[in-house]
């Protein structure tokens, strides 16, 4: 498969606007019209909305297309479900989603030019505003919310194009309960509509966040392409005796005389300047570093549009006062038998698939065990666990390393490496355990960064080396510091990594790979935003899911899905809590059956 890999038609899929996060080669196989006579009714019912959306107003404050009074006629009351809390609610989300998608050509354009337009022209969180279509006294469990959201400037006007990237949910603060929508769909005229499953009762809230406007996302494909990554500098110090040299480092070529220390076997372009001195060559590469402010220098490129975009209408929530409240089923009902998660590959396309309850994660289609660190020790017990990647995957080596301390012995650091960074090992006599953390290969960067070479080491290389013989469980994740390198390199990188872990796979067919997904972040300054945007880390994300959505032999971990609705605040590395989570999927993988 991997010999033939079609790089432009993934990259192809995922540089649409808007929020159809699914790649469009895969949108076929995921949704399909059910031909139900709720699916026909809805249908029917919702003609005359589309009519009202091609002719909807540009100044109308309560469009016509948009007024559900024909809702009830085919909303679904009383699901028989009697308990607080579902798992497992009928998809009913999706009749209504393909209805929506049938008629989206009308009336619908795209925002494809940023050169003319003024801020005051862009979509204003402050002015847009989210309805409630299908409002009730009160919802059963199961049923469907529809939440319209209406993408408004700077003046008070609707706009007349899609493209804008919301984040929303619905939630309950204590105990907290959340989930977001099944689906956001975008009618390409600045209206969309957010479709929820409601999963537990008691009082919900809806929450609204823009994240991009549509009018920014030109910067962002700039970060997409790859473009603005090869304006990122490293340094790489030449040592050999008492002579040293530093000189700029990247991941693209260079003009002058370079020194090319990439690695081909796994597509890790790396390129240094040749150092002036007469007496160092390529060969005395011997630190990897990384100044304070390098990234900051990205955003002498902006334009003044971006700018603004970045600072005034980024990450922000939209103001309602919505609250809906949720009741029990009227007849009594026995929920289904869900079993255990097991490793059974990564999910086709990025959707919500759980939701939190009571302050515990919960996916949609299994069930995940809770572990203590008594139990969690016997399901360590005899293995050995190898967790390779980025500082988000450093947070489940740091789980065991802090939370099992009673059970695990660090072991001594090698000479000049940074416990951030790795080499880094604990293990256990008594249960016969170890857990070790291995940064992967570049980019790979970090304010004051100050890495050895010879401790740089590349996922799939790790992987083909057999070291770790054939009774090893690897945790991957690679993401966080390669958003601002591209998709294509992205992708590159990946298909390296893919082969390696099949191979493994083959060899040892008793080893296990757990593949972590991306995590939402905080944007705490513009170039973070520049750098990794969440619209820039889902089309990656992307990318993750689809090369590797036909692999069942690995595990994954949804952690775009748990962090999107988190209670806590959004952050590279999330809250210690939210790492539990993810600690309690990878032990019922290990030993539930």
């Amino acid at each position: 498969m991997d010999n033939n890999f079609d790089y432009q038609r993934e990259l192809k899929g995922v540089f649409a606007f808007g929020n159809e996060i699914l790649p469009e080669h895969t949108m076929s196989n995921i949704y399909t019209i059910v031909p139900s006579i709720i699916g026909v009714v809805t249908f029917i019912c919702l003609f005359e909305f589309f009519i009202g959306l091609e002719n909807e107003s540009s100044e109308a404050s309560s469009p016509r297309g948009f007024e559900f009074g024909s809702l009830d006629r085919f909303f679904q009351k009383g699901h028989p479900i009697v308990r607080s809390h579902a798992q497992d609610c009928p998809e009913h989300w999706k009749s209504y989603a393909d209805s929506f998608r049938a008629e989206i050509h009308i009336n619908s354009k795209n925002f494809t030019n940023a050169k003319e337009i003024q801020f005051s022209q862009t979509t204003s969180p402050n002015y847009s505003t989210i309805a409630i279509l299908n409002q009730h006294s009160a919802y059963n469990l199961c049923d469907v919310l529809l939440v319209k959201i209406q993408s408004r400037d700077w003046n008070n006007r609707p706009k007349t194009y899609g493209g804008d990237f919301f984040r929303t949910k619905i939630f309950h603060q204590e105990p907290y309960s959340a989930a977001s929508e099944d689906v956001i769909i975008d009618f390409l005229n600045g209206t969309y509509l957010a479709l929820f499953t409601l999963r537990w009762i008691g009082e919900i809230k809806v929450q609204v966040r823009l994240i991009h406007p549509v009018e920014v996302l030109p910067q962002m494909m700039l970060t997409l392409s790859g473009k603005v990554g090869q304006n990122i500098t490293f340094a790489g110090e030449f040592i050999s005796g008492n002579i040293s040299e530093e000189v700029i480092c990247r991941f693209a070529e260079m003009p002058g005389p370079l020194c090319n220390l990439s690695n081909p076997r796994t597509h890790g372009p790396w390129y240094c300047q040749r150092p002036n001195n007469s007496r160092l060559s390529c060969a005395d590469w011997k630190y990897h570093k990384m100044y304070m402010g390098t990234f900051l220098k990205l955003e002498d490129h902006l334009t003044q549009l971006s700018k603004d975009l970045l600072t005034k209408s980024h990450m922000i929530e939209l103001k309602n006062n919505y609250q809906i409240e949720v009741v029990d089923g009227e007849s009594l009902g026995i929920p289904s038998t869900l079993p255990f998660c097991t490793m059974n590959g990564v999910p086709n396309g990025v959707h919500t698939a759980g939701h939190f309850y009571q302050d515990i994660w919960y996916p949609d289609n299994c069930i995940v065990a809770s572990y203590n660190p008594e139990s969690g020790m016997e399901c360590l017990r005899n293995k050995n666990i190898v967790i390779l990647g980025d500082s988000t995957t450093r947070q489940i080596y740091a789980f065991f390393r802090d939370k099992y301390k009673k059970y695990f012995t660090a072991l001594p650091l090698a000479e000049g490496a940074w416990s951030k960074y790795g080499p880094t090992d604990i293990e256990s006599a008594k249960y016969n355990a170890s857990a070790q953390f291995r940064f992967h290969g570049l980019p790979r960067g970090g304010t004051g960064l100050v890495l050895r070479t010879d401790f740089i080491e590349f996922i799939s290389d790790r992987l083909n080396s057999k070291r770790d013989g054939c009774n090893v469980i690897y945790i991957i994740s690679v993401w966080a510091h390669f958003i601002s390198s591209g998709q294509e390199f992205y992708l590159k990188r990946l298909v390296s990594i893919k082969r390696a872990i099949q191979d493994f796979l083959d060899r040892c067919p008793q080893g296990k790979v757990i593949l972590k997904g991306a995590n939402t972040k905080d944007h705490p300054a513009v170039w973070i935003a520049i750098v990794s945007s969440e619209w820039n880390i889902l089309k990656h994300e992307m990318l993750l899911r689809s090369l590797f959505q036909n692999d069942t032999r690995v595990g994954f971990i949804d952690a775009w899905d748990v962090t999107k609705v988190q209670p806590y605040p959004d952050n590279v590395h999330p809250n210690t809590k939210i790492v539990k989570q993810f600690i309690d999927r990878i032990f019922t993988y290990l030993c539930k059956r």
